[in-house]
């Protein structure tokens, strides 16, 4: 009985449903979602309502307000890391932040869990609405000589790693720790990067020319780059030339794009995207 209770409550969620592009927009008294990449939730107009959220196994869940501040909101209803009754409650000021992650992101809470369950104990008195969305764990470091933070939005996780090694080795580095090294796709990423950690010193990036010479391709995501910031005369046009890698900063490039031997030793940027 209490399955079919469940399974009922799970059906009328999603009628009442709809889709706004990525967002999943919910009404109604609760129910069990899958959250694929973001679901809003209306709140109920009344108590004892319990929405369940889910996602994938590698991946956390992250909760905010739209348009509104999540401590201020607390009062109405207590969110849990987890779907079981004696999950943990997550609180705002119990959240720790990186010490490198933006300072203007929404106020957030982050469950340690593919899992999180909201309960409204108090009907609120204006409108409020609950952004839940899919996240990347994010470490505080990767061991040592290596810093992370989210940097560029509340999703997503960069991690520096200060020691020098040879491309490969750093592409490695980040595949390990469940990354990939970092490729650009667009300027305010880059920007935001490079402000983070600096550029006084080299960084390696994904984007070679290994496969196919003059043919530059992200291997991280094995896409060809749509935003590029070379340095003059760079990269080399000579077909002869085995400067096959791209790295950025030093007093060569400063902010912008090198091309150089992949035997190179530098630090290099991980990244890991929801």
């Amino acid at each position: 009985m209490a399955k079919a209770f469940a399974l009922f409550i799970f059906v009328v969620a999603i009628l009442v449903s709809q889709n706004t592009g990525n967002v999943m927009r919910l009404q109604g008294c609760g129910g069990r979602v899958f959250v694929d990449e973001a679901v809003v939730i209306d709140a109920p107009l009344r108590a004892d309502c319990v929405w369940e959220f889910e996602t994938q196994e590698d991946r956390i869940l992250v909760v905010s307000i739209v348009n509104g501040n999540l401590n201020d909101a607390e009062e109405y209803f207590s969110i849990y890391d987890g779907t079981d009754s004696d999950s943990p409650i997550l609180r705002v000021e119990n959240q720790k932040i990186h010490e490198v992650s933006r300072k203007d992101l929404p106020q957030s809470v982050y469950t340690t869990l593919p899992e999180a369950s909201i309960r409204f104990r108090k009907t609120p008195t204006s409108n409020l609405q609950l952004r839940i969305q899919k996240a990347v764990p994010c470490p505080f470091n990767l061991g040592l000589d290596s810093q992370c933070g989210r940097v560029v939005d509340e999703l997503s996780c960069y991690c520096a790693t200060f020691t020098n090694r040879v491309q490969t080795d750093q592409t490695m580095y980040c595949i390990d720790n469940n990354m990939k090294l970092i490729s650009f796709e667009n300027a305010t990423e880059e920007q935001i990067i490079q402000s983070t950690w600096g550029t006084q010193v080299e960084y390696w990036t994904s984007l070679t020319d290994t496969r196919r010479e003059g043919t530059w391709l992200w291997e991280s995501s094995m896409t060809v780059p749509v935003y590029t910031n070379w340095a003059p005369a760079r990269p080399d046009p000579y077909d002869t030339n085995i400067d096959d890698c791209m790295i950025y900063g030093g007093i060569r490039f400063l902010t912008f794009w090198g091309d150089i031997k992949c035997v190179t030793m530098a630090r290099a940027i991980c990244e890991a995207q929801p």
